[in-house]
């Protein structure tokens, strides 16, 4: 066995996240050079949440040891912390605490000049008062995160791509729990066709229906399985239609715009630029359909106003109706039997360190054992526990020492 020593030198010296991607860039580049996997295949991409190695702190809480690290930085023994618990309004609790850390700060001597630094960087953080930012001493970049619009979560989401016909992990990016799904779009779809892989098909959630990702996609022809996002594209399509080729929407009861024009509109303080249809006047003052379409607006004739983008996404719409679309997009349950098996036999669910890079060597490696598994079964069938149950015991007991604590 390596000794520990070795160990411990390997992590802290040479193991870094980009390591760990080359090594996983270098093991799908390994399966199509040997012919385990084809070098054409789909990409499936998701999210899973992993669990902070600690449970998240109110602000007060938090503020309440600041200035007991400072004290003791100080040499103080007697001091008298407010009573924040006592106070039923959290908003009230949260202002006293921040004067009494503030007045703290303001009386600390250079003896506490790492505790008073610390102190500050978390106070002048806009989100550390509204419970968006830090949570805890222990794991400053664990975040609070959502799962659905009634369940958070508290630490890490990993991003990662996989093969839909080999079950191949191909590139892995680890953020805080407050990360927007697809943000690192990019990233994950370079190293995956940094292996040499093909991408013909992408599988996506909601989540993945954004501009930049299917403009990404066109460019690459990549064929988009990814269903339409109600909140990027909100068209009544009992009501309209639109044709590509005159570039017109057609009402229900047969109007057609007849001219658009550009403007902007300013929407929760920010400014977007949108499409006014206007469909024919003459038609829209006498249609049975007045009342549901224009309402008691006192315009005579309907002007359409959608997104800029709206009359690309419609396309995706129509074509996320087809029988063909929903028969392939069944190709993205791949990725979550994989997800099950990493949280579930590998313990993903939850982080064992503190810190970004800490999970994210994690979650790496534990893409790199399922991937090595999925190997042993695609290269020997019949022989799989055996050589599974080897791989395990040495990348779980590598795991120990690699991925350590951060101290």
């Amino acid at each position: 066995m390596p000794d520990k020593s070795l160990l411990s030198k390997f992590r802290t010296m040479r193991l870094t996240e980009s390591n760990l991607d080359n090594i996983l860039i270098e093991i799908v580049r390994q399966c199509i050079e040997k012919g385990i996997i084809s070098a054409e295949d789909g990409l499936a991409i998701d999210t899973t949440h992993i669990l902070a190695n600690t449970t998240k702190k109110v602000p007060e809480r938090l503020m309440k040891h600041l200035a007991k690290k400072i004290f003791k930085a100080e040499g103080i023994d007697n001091y008298t912390i407010p009573d924040y618990k006592s106070l039923e309004d959290h908003k009230e609790a949260k202002r006293v605490m921040k004067e009494f850390l503030e007045n703290t700060i303001e009386n600390a001597t250079e003896k506490s000049s790492a505790e008073v630094k610390e102190a500050k960087d978390v106070l002048e953080s806009p989100l550390f008062i509204e419970q968006k930012g830090i949570r805890s001493l222990v794991d400053k970049d664990a975040r609070v995160g959502w799962k659905s619009h009634t369940q958070n979560f508290y630490g890490y989401k990993a991003e990662y791509s996989l093969t839909t016909d080999a079950g191949i992990i191909t590139s892995v990016s680890v953020n805080n729990g407050a990360y927007v799904d697809g943000d690192n779009f990019e990233f994950i779809y370079n190293n995956s066709v940094a292996s040499e892989l093909v991408v013909n098909e992408f599988f996506g959630d909601k989540a993945y229906f954004r501009k930049d990702i299917l403009d990404t996609l066109k460019e690459n022809s990549v064929d988009a399985y990814i269903p339409v996002n109600a909140s990027s594209y909100k068209v009544n399509e009992e009501l309209y239609s639109y044709n590509k080729d005159s570039d017109q929407w057609f009402c229900i009861a047969g109007n057609k715009t007849v001219r658009k024009k550009e403007a902007t509109v300013r929407k929760r303080g920010k400014d977007y630029k949108v499409l006014n249809y206007y469909f024919e006047r003459e038609k829209c003052r006498n249609c049975s359909h007045r009342a549901e379409c224009i309402r008691k607006s006192s315009t005579i004739g309907k002007v359409f106003q959608v997104s800029i983008n709206t009359a690309e996404y419609y396309e995706y719409s129509q074509r996320e109706k087809l029988p063909e679309f929903k028969k392939n997009y069944k190709k993205r349950a791949s990725i979550e039997r994989k997800n099950a098996e990493m949280k579930r036999f590998h313990n993903l669910a939850r982080a064992r360190g503190y810190g970004l890079r800490s999970v994210s060597v994690q979650a790496k490696l534990t893409a790199i054992a399922v991937n090595l598994k999925r190997i042993s079964r695609l290269i020997s069938p019949l022989n799989i526990d055996d050589l599974a149950n080897l791989y395990i015991v040495i990348l779980n007991f590598s795991a120990n020492f690699i991925i350590g604590r951060e101290t």
